[in-house]
């Protein structure tokens, strides 16, 4: 990301730093939902562990990056870009820690299913898992490019994830009907659907939030207009 040059080194560094820390976060939340997208298949009770543990990394990214942008906003007075960027990271960690809950939980769900594994419901779901980290993937690039045009690309993905968790959903409420007896892990599929369908709406949100960064105000009509 292009910001502004100081004639302090050190307050470049700050900015720069709180950059990285946020690309390593995305990565420790792109790698969740990649372990969440693998557990659909292979319900290992194993992985809920190893998610409690990655969880733990993005929630010590999140406490990191509190106090690195806090430093800036204290020492720095950081004006025009400089005050938007900061302000919005640390918008954008609770949006990261919120989406590694979200793939963590989706874990678990997978988990819960047990030996239900209709094949065309794991691939929808894998596709949702999918579409979402190639949203967050682009939504990351768009923050560190400062780039409202791909950021304004990653939420028009947003419609595409929707119409997959309604598919989803629709076959769950009738697999419940004809099988009463997987409502269970019928319900269990949707909480997984949702999951990702909301870790989705976050990396939207974070895509806005980006193009906010750059262009110092919130999409007007036209940009939106734009999306249909």
């Amino acid at each position: 990301m292009t910001l502004s040059h100081h004639t302090l080194t050190s307050y470049d560094r700050q900015l720069e730093q709180l950059l990285r820390l946020i690309l390593d976060m995305g990565g420790a939340v792109r790698k969740m939902i990649a372990s969440a997208k693998q557990s659909l298949r292979e319900r290992d009770e194993s992985r809920i562990a190893d998610a409690k543990a990655a969880d733990k990394l993005i929630n010590d990214f999140d406490a990191r990056i509190d106090e690195a942008a806090t430093v800036v906003l204290a020492l720095q007075n950081p004006m025009a870009i400089d005050l938007r960027f900061v302000v919005a990271v640390l918008k954008i960690t609770t949006m990261l820690e919120r989406m590694g809950d979200l793939a963590k939980n989706t874990i678990k769900r997978s988990v819960k299913m047990g030996a239900f594994a209709p094949e065309p419901i794991i691939l929808k779901l894998e596709r949702m898992a999918d579409v979402a980290d190639e949203m967050l993937a682009s939504a990351l690039e768009a923050f560190a490019e400062k780039n409202t045009d791909k950021a304004i690309r990653v939420w028009q993905r947003d419609e595409e994830i929707d119409a997959l968790y309604k598919e989803v959903f629709a076959l769950m409420q009738k697999n419940m009907v004809e099988s009463p007896g997987n409502a269970e892990a019928c319900t269990h599929v949707v909480f997984a659907a949702k999951n990702l369908e909301r870790l989705a709406d976050y990396t939207t949100n974070l895509a806005k939030t980006v193009y906010y960064i750059a262009a110092g105000k919130k999409p007007d009509k036209a940009v939106l207009s734009s999306l249909t």
